[in-house]
């Protein structure tokens, strides 16, 4: 008979795994490492999560939930879609000013690290990407029914060029270590966007 998965350690598991990712990168981070930020014994970890693999997984649907509880609550309150955009961008800013622009998109790192060589994560990544694109395209898209935006507006492609944008201008930040790169990708947002005003 299997034992009940202990919830409790499951969230350290995941919790730890997850601020380990996020700073160092997945490959850079052994089993051991996560044993022991969460508490564990390695072979405790492993009656979790038998393969990295399998630790990856599980760690971008923990993070990739929290992130999309924000997107939703971000683009179904009805405001004003221009800003909406712009918090995207300048909430991100704040937070990696305040971290001295380290960590970066989780889920931008994944895809850059992992995305030629764990199909899975790739696929994981690639669906939580189209789902924050279909979230921003959902929200364009209510503007433009409103007359906020012209008629012609592609909200879809709208969508994934600006999400392309952030995360672009999210790599190029922590790269250079400063926040303009988001600054500037956040005021050409904001421009194209205006150009579709009606």
């Amino acid at each position: 008979m299997s034992r009940t998965p202990n919830l409790e350690a499951r969230e350290r598991i995941l919790s730890a795994a997850f601020t380990l990712m996020h700073a160092r990168g997945f490959n850079d981070v052994s089993m051991d490492d996560v044993a022991a930020g969460a508490g564990l014994k390695k072979a405790n970890l492993f009656h979790y999560y038998p393969t990295k693999e399998a630790l990856g997984l599980a760690v971008f649907d923990y993070a990739a939930a929290k992130m999309r509880a924000g997107m939703e609550e971000r683009f179904s309150k009805g405001e004003d879609p221009i800003r909406l955009v712009e918090g995207m961008f300048s909430d991100v800013a704040e937070g990696m000013e305040a971290n001295s622009c380290k960590g970066g998109c989780f889920v931008g790192n994944l895809a850059q690290e992992l995305s030629d060589h764990y199909e899975k994560i790739r696929l994981r990544v690639s669906a939580h990407l189209k789902d924050w694109t279909n979230l921003l395209a959902g929200a364009l898209e209510r503007g433009r029914a409103k007359g906020y935006f012209r008629k012609e507006m592609k909200c879809c492609e709208s969508a994934e060029a600006i999400l392309s944008l952030f995360e672009g201008a999210t790599l190029v930040s922590k790269a250079n270590k400063e926040t303009q790169p988001l600054d500037n990708a956040r005021k050409m947002a904001v421009r194209y966007l205006k150009a579709y005003k009606t």
